[in-house]
């Protein structure tokens, strides 16, 4: 449980995270700590003055004056107290709301190949989990104004106490008094305190070691065990699971992981019982020594009946402020190292190039799109997936991409976008590389329906226009021309039903639709954002043969004069395209329209076309 940097180095990143997330908090939290440290002192000190008062005889008048300072005092503070903790409360959720926030945000902002990556995905679960654990960030300033505040309280039990420390001439007689008046036992007292201390630290330790690798195994089996049980709640998943009995299998699994944290919960509850109770028995043994060395100093009247409840007070509270101290430090270090991920999330920094120029506004969309020599491979692969490719796309052209699955045209689609930068040679815009245009700028020109698309849990013309502010006749005529309309129109709302079942906004519930009813909301969105180049990746997979060509057909109209690019495994859908790039093994293997391929006999084209041409008669 080595924490990879410094701890004050740990601190001071954290602390400056939560003043980053919430400014007020910190604030709040010392004055909160001020209060609530002083308030102890305040009795211990006037009431100690208070009995005193009342032995000796004192005017009674005083001995109120004293007292309701005493009371007004302490209800003064105790106002303090409860507003700033009040205000604690509410910031301490504010600041796990924002950590979350954050942690989306990041994700958000990354490249797309850092994102995809494998170990950037546990990242963020790691950051996103780990964060959460003892209680969270909010917790962590709680703690470190717990440990300022318990040095507070050391501090000032060492200075209330100091009057049973000072030497007292000898008054009395016999060897009981003569030690209880010498130095002898003060050492004893004190060093008995520092055994106290040093049992309770280590037991504090091993206890946050217990708990640490407890938390460690709930990481590991907690992700597989909530995987499960989301695949039982995602009502998607249901038909299969009840089709294909898919129940045992999920149930024995997620028994399986749930089992291996409750054993690792029982057994950190089990040891932390022993260490726990061998700190008790020390602690216990150190508070009976103090009641009887001041009990027996009282005695013998080397200290006052109101400096007797004083002294004990303050020496019990001596030993268990530096109990806490310790104990918070260890917890303190042990939770930098779950915000170490968090840390390293907040570090990741894109590799990708961000160029400044910007990108010509044409109004008569003339983009010129070029690959040069273009290779390229996924991170932690060494496996080409395009292959020196070289392809210009001509303006106003519409291009069909086609080729076996793993042949590279979603690569192609990527690399076209900017998702991903080539590994070796360049693409360029009227040009230009690229990487040297503002990355904004240049997707701008870009309006794609990948084979993945998502619908959110939005409403339909929120989904369409891509954001909570639209031009309705412009959200209406595209849904029109990609043939949903009718049926949106139909919904109870229209086209500000909100879609989905996945989030509820008040008593708002979404509506699920079909496939292809997705699809064509996609296909609108598309069309919403009028760019001068349109990419289909295999966006009719869910449409039946008929209605992926009318989609196709409607397109082709809408996009005359627009350069477009499609992609689909159906070969029909290609015919009407100016140019056919037909890829294989990572590269450009045949281009021509669709008469030309199709006319080499034994071409992959060839061979793809007759493979499905009995669909077509």
């Amino acid at each position: 449980m080595k924490n990879k940097k410094p701890f004050f180095q740990c601190f001071q990143r954290n602390m400056g995270n939560i003043h980053k997330l919430c400014p007020t908090y910190i604030p709040i939290a010392v004055l909160y700590t001020l209060v609530d440290r002083g308030m102890p002192f305040v009795a211990m000190i006037l009431g100690a003055q208070v009995v005193d008062m009342l032995v000796e005889g004192a005017d009674q008048r005083e001995v109120l004056t004293v007292a309701a300072i005493m009371v007004g005092s302490r209800m003064l503070m105790e106002l303090v107290r409860c507003a700033t903790r009040l205000l604690l409360s509410m910031h301490w959720q504010l600041v796990s709301h924002r950590k979350n926030r954050d942690i989306g945000f990041v994700a958000m902002s990354m490249d797309y190949d850092i994102l995809e990556r494998n170990s950037t995905q546990e990242l963020i679960a790691k950051a996103d989990a780990n964060t959460d654990k003892m209680r969270g960030m909010g917790e962590y300033l709680m703690r470190t104004m717990g440990l300022f505040g318990a040095v507070f309280s050391c501090i000032g039990s060492v200075a209330t106490m100091y009057g049973l420390f000072v030497i007292t001439p000898y008054h009395g007689e016999g060897v009981v008094y003569g030690f209880f008046a010498s130095p002898i036992s003060y050492g004893l007292l004190l060093g008995l305190l520092a055994i106290s201390i040093y049992v309770g630290s280590r037991c504090e330790a091993k206890q946050g070691q217990i708990r640490y690798n407890c938390d460690q195994i709930e990481v590991q089996s907690g992700r597989i065990y909530w995987f499960f049980l989301n695949l039982i709640n995602n009502y998607a998943m249901g038909k299969d699971i009840r089709i294909f009995g898919l129940y045992d299998v999920i149930r024995k699994k997620g028994t399986a992981a749930r089992d291996d944290i409750e054993d690792a919960q029982k057994k950190a509850i089990r040891d932390g019982m022993k260490v726990r109770a061998w700190s008790l028995l020390v602690q216990n043994i150190f508070v009976v020594a103090v009641y009887a060395y001041v009990g027996i100093k009282a005695i013998y009247g080397m200290i006052t009946i109101g400096e007797v409840t004083k002294y004990i007070s303050a020496i019990t509270l001596l030993q268990a402020q530096i109990g806490v101290v310790f104990s918070l430090l260890i917890n303190i270090n042990t939770q930098n190292t779950y915000l170490e991920s968090y840390n390293e999330l907040m570090d990741v920094r894109n590799e990708k190039y961000d160029g400044t120029l910007p990108v010509e506004k044409r109004y008569d969309n003339e983009y010129e799109l070029e690959f040069q020599n273009v290779s390229f491979h996924y991170p932690n692969s060494d496996r080409m997936v395009l292959k020196n490719v070289s392809f210009r796309l001509k303006l106003g052209q519409k291009l069909a991409i086609v080729g076996a699955n793993g042949a590279g045209k979603t690569t192609f689609i990527k690399l076209l976008c900017r998702l991903y930068d080539p590994t070796e040679g360049a693409i360029l815009l009227n040009g230009i590389d690229i990487r040297k245009y503002d990355y904004n700028e240049y997707i701008r020109i870009f309006s794609i329906v990948f084979q993945d698309y998502k619908i959110f849990s939005f409403s339909v013309a929120e989904n369409v226009a891509a954001g909570p502010v639209f031009d309705r006749d412009r959200v209406v005529q595209s849904l029109q021309d990609a043939g949903i309309y009718v049926r949106v129109r139909g919904m109870k709302s229209g086209i500000d039903t909100r879609l989905l079942k996945d989030q509820q906004d008040g008593d708002e519930e979404g509506i699920e639709i079909s496939g292809g009813e997705k699809q064509k909301i996609a296909l609108a969105r598309a069309l919403y954002r009028d760019a001068p180049v349109v990419i289909l990746d295999e966006p009719t997979s869910a449409l039946d043969p008929i209605a992926e060509q009318d989609i196709y057909t409607r397109f082709n109209e809408m996009v005359a004069e627009k350069t477009a690019v499609f992609i689909s495994h159906r070969m029909s859908s290609c015919r009407f395209c100016d140019e056919i790039a037909v890829f294989d093994g990572g590269q450009i293997v045949q281009n021509g329209t669709h008469e030309e391929l199709v006319a080499d006999v034994g071409s992959v084209y060839h061979k793809m076309w007759m493979a499905q041409a009995q669909y077509y008669a």
